[in-house]
């Protein structure tokens, strides 16, 4: 896809109140001085080779203020002790490699994590990528293998990403792991307004222990994606079959409209969708199912200056309503303040937050993602500060997440970012865990 380069996304203790966090966040944006490096080309790094091996290695020391009037920390702290202070160490690596012969190709991406908290120390391990590829030529490329097949043109989210899984959109740019598929890619160029012409038709099994995190097992199933490329204007058509998931389908576009301005939208129809309602009494009821929009529409700008801009709304017609998120958190804070791990019970509540249907990132309907940056301010080599701002516009709730990124020391690069959570109480912002959040991630690329 044509259009405006983003660039890399890259122990605080004792803050006592949010007022002296916030204003912590906005001195973090102010550009500090740093030194510039020399450097230099090397042309060999750049030579098509039979075998490549590269990857990275990073730990990222966090550091939380915990919210104790927050649904989500009151649900993580229901049977533990209370903690003031949240200290977390991840650490990863990853792995990604490549060998070609003739028309074939194997390549293969790993994922490697631990983390040391409070509750002990965890580690996983996952293939994201395992893919072998044969291109006889060039119009044509089969696929077989596990795969992270990114549909869709938006930067935080994307409704049309039918066969991925989703993103987080305060990290966007991180990879994330694939499924098992079987795809071809036919392509063909014309000389007219219509330049470009890709079809790309995917077989997805979700059979026993392959691929079972993708909706109802004991399916096959079909998705396809059409592209084309119009004049100037990038468009895919998508769709999936009914199986593992309700059919859906979806459209996206990005167009340059100068060399500075883009702009990108994706539109989702999904059939059969059902709603989970949070009832007083602390129960759930699942609602009728029915047919849902969900959509999104944004910008990419590069002004005077070398400032970036993405702005973007997302509407998810599959969300959560704001009354049955506040009903939720209003049932958890009855259970917290009452003990009652009953009131809990008829909730749906995953182990793993991050996987509920309530607690997961972004659990609404309409969003704001606005994301801004400065590359090397004041001519300071390798130096970007950032800042992204999510607003949900349920309930006005919102986070704000300054940065600071330097890639001036060959092969590190560092990042700290802090991120505050702002919004009154049932509302989701207001709901997290901790006040405030301040990581520092050191990265080395090999």
């Amino acid at each position: 896809m044509a259009g405006v380069d983003c660039p890399n996304h890259r122990k605080l203790a004792g803050f006592r109140d949010r007022q002296f966090a916030i204003l912590a966040a906005v001195f973090l944006v102010v550009p500090l001085p740093a030194g510039a490096e020399d450097y230099s080309f090397d042309a060999g790094k750049y030579e098509t080779k039979a075998f490549e091996l590269r990857g990275y290695a990073e730990i990222e020391p966090a550091y939380s203020r915990s919210n104790e009037q927050g649904a989500l920390y009151q649900l993580e702290f229901f049977d533990a002790s209370p903690r003031d202070n949240i200290y977390r160490l991840p650490a990863a690596l990853e792995l990604e490699g490549r060998y070609r012969k003739g028309i074939a190709t194997v390549s293969f991406r790993t994922h490697s994590s631990k983390v040391w908290d409070y509750r002990h120390e965890a580690a996983e391990h996952a293939l994201y990528e395992g893919l072998f590829t044969l291109q006889p030529n060039p119009g044509f490329t089969l696929d077989l293998g596990k795969k992270a097949n990114l549909w869709g043109t938006g930067y935080a989210w994307n409704p049309v990403a039918f066969v991925e899984r989703a993103k987080d959109a305060g990290n966007a740019d991180l990879a994330r792991e694939g499924f098992w598929t079987a795809s071809f890619d036919w392509i063909r160029s014309f000389g007219g307004a219509l330049k470009t012409v890709a079809f790309t038709p995917l077989i997805l099994p979700n059979q026993d222990d392959i691929n079972e995190e993708f909706g109802r097992t004991g399916h096959t199933n079909f998705a396809a994606r059409l592209y084309l490329l119009y004049g100037d204007t990038d468009i895919h058509f998508m769709a999936l079959a009914e199986g593992s998931k309700s059919a859906r389908y979806g459209m996206d576009f990005a167009r340059n409209l100068s060399p500075n301005f883009e702009i990108h939208g994706e539109l989702a129809y999904i059939t059969d969708v059902s709603a989970l309602d949070v009832t007083p009494d602390c129960k759930t009821r699942q609602e009728a199912p029915q047919d849902v929009v969900s959509y999104l529409a944004g910008l990419r700008y590069r002004a005077e200056g070398d400032i970036g801009i993405i702005a973007e709304y997302y509407y998810n017609g599959a969300g959560n309503s704001a009354a049955s998120q506040q009903q939720f958190y209003d049932c958890v804070h009855r259970a917290w303040e009452t003990d009652d791990a009953d009131l809990l019970a008829g909730l749906p509540v995953a182990g793993d937050l991050d996987q509920g249907l309530f607690t997961k990132l972004n659990p609404m309907r309409r969003y704001l993602n606005l994301r801004v940056w400065w590359d090397e301010p004041n001519n300071i080599l390798y130096f970007v500060p950032a800042v992204q701002v999510l607003y949900n516009l349920e309930d006005n709730s919102y986070s704000i997440a300054p940065e600071l990124n330097y890639d001036g020391i060959d092969p590190l690069t560092l990042r700290l970012r802090m991120t505050v959570p702002i919004g009154d109480r049932l509302s989701e912002w207001g709901e997290k865990s901790n006040d405030y959040k301040l990581e520092f991630r050191l990265r080395y690329y090999f």
